[in-house]
């Protein structure tokens, strides 16, 4: 089982290394290499799988995509249909917009963990498809190219992908670490996942769980997001606000009563939300990362977070890793010899870099839509205003969906090839 059929198997089929983590961005290219035909081994570091507890949106192209691969069904019950999105008052949560999506331009909120077990489920039924668990990497030969496990053992393949996330440990085999430095953005995140049954005794917050709209509360000092994931069965929540000592780490947390402070005077319902979190909240310190000036270097490539993690603010990064998967997929099945890899990961890194500069330029514009001076926020709403400005946010987020990456890596690859 690994092709979809005899026209989508590679001409030349590649001994690939995906190495760090068995993450979203490494599965999903595992996946799509695997299934056209590739040999793919995944070097997970940690002894089982292990996700965070955060909610994740998938834009449409990229619930189409997963549906193509096999991983999600157009009907999957742990990751239902947005039906748009709602903007409240913060400070008394007061509806003031909405503004539904198209049956067709839905997004898919889905649990982290939801996504990354039907990848590992989808992976481990592909019989050219390996996960080693428990196999930490500790260097890379570019030249080989092989990998060196902490234990000593030496792998070698035709290409390496490192995909070990945001704080990567191995992009500087490819990229220098010093060419690249992390700008603050002034923002933090706390992240709450609450169960139905906390909040089935409160109609106002049961209400938040059941309905399927995206619920936003923009206020002076950050915004809040809220929405359903796993069935309906757990509710997802994002607090944006300002960075004081957070880390960029998944499992970094603050004392409740920090947040509690920090979302005083904003509307009920979230004050409740934040009164049903744990004592201590994760706490994601957000930094904007420019794209990796290199991301190839001999037969080693950088793909997912690990070369252009994004900011949360316009929901796309399972949607680049996605366009990553593609375009190397794109690249790698067209391919007549090995003597055509150099070209095709360099048609990958060209196809992708522009691509990722235009992404981050929407990021920058939507989280300025997030934010309102002191006075605007204290201001009574004017229901048109608001409802234009929620469109607009929407249409920001639409416009970093149109995009084709598995043409973009086409046509670059033809290019290379028809100069060289």
């Amino acid at each position: 089982m690994s092709s979809k059929s005899a026209a989508d198997l590679c001409l030349v089929p590649l001994r690939v290394l995906v190495v760090g983590s068995a993450g979203i961005a490494g599965l999903s290219t595992a996946i799509s290499l695997g299934r056209r035909g590739h040999s793919i081994l995944v070097l997970e570091s940690a002894k089982e799988l292990q996700s965070s507890g955060a909610g994740v949106v998938l834009v449409p192209p990229a619930k189409q995509w997963y549906e193509s691969e096999k991983v999600l069904s157009a009907d999957d019950s742990v990751c239902r249909a947005a039906e748009g999105f709602e903007s409240r008052r913060w400070d008394t949560g007061e509806a003031i917009a909405r503004t539904a999506f198209p049956p067709e331009k839905r997004a898919f909120p889905i649990l982290h963990g939801d996504l990354k077990w039907a990848l590992t489920s989808r992976a481990e039924k592909l019989d050219n498809v390996e996960i080693r668990f428990d196999s930490r990497v500790i260097d890379i030969d570019t030249d080989s190219p092989d990998v060196v496990l902490a234990t000593g053992e030496r792998i070698g393949g035709d290409l390496i992908i490192i995909a070990d996330g945001v704080g990567s440990k191995l992009k500087w085999k490819v990229c220098p670490s010093e060419t690249e430095r992390a700008k603050p953005t002034g923002d933090a995140a706390y992240r709450l996942v609450l169960p139905r049954e906390l909040l089935e005794k409160d109609e106002e917050l049961l209400a938040l769980v059941q309905n399927s709209w995206i619920k936003r509360w923009d206020g002076p000092r950050g915004h809040s997001v809220a929405y359903p994931v796993h069935n309906h069965e757990l509710l997802n929540v994002v607090l944006i606000h300002p960075d004081e000592h957070a880390e960029e780490s998944w499992t970094f947390a603050t004392e409740k009563r920090h947040v509690v402070a920090e979302f005083r005077g904003w509307n009920s319902a979230l004050r409740k939300l934040i009164d049903l979190a744990p004592d201590k909240v994760p706490n994601f310190r957000i930094l904007a990362h420019s794209p990796s000036p290199a991301w190839a270097k001999g037969a080693v490539i950088l793909l997912g977070d690990a070369c252009h993690a994004m900011p949360p603010y316009l929901g796309q990064g399972v949607a680049q890793a996605v366009e990553d998967a593609t375009a190397i997929t794109t690249v790698l099945s067209l391919i007549q010899s090995k003597q055509q890899l150099s070209a095709a990961l360099e048609a990958y890194e060209t196809s992708r870099k522009g691509r990722l500069f235009e992404i981050q330029a929407a990021t920058t514009q939507a989280r300025e839509y997030a934010y309102r001076r002191d006075a605007e926020a204290k201001a009574v709403p004017d229901k048109e205003q608001e409802a234009k400005r929620s469109d607009d946010v929407v249409k920001v987020i639409r416009s970093a969906w149109i995009w084709d990456a598995a043409e973009a890596a086409r046509i670059a690859l033809f290019q290379i090839l028809k100069s060289a």
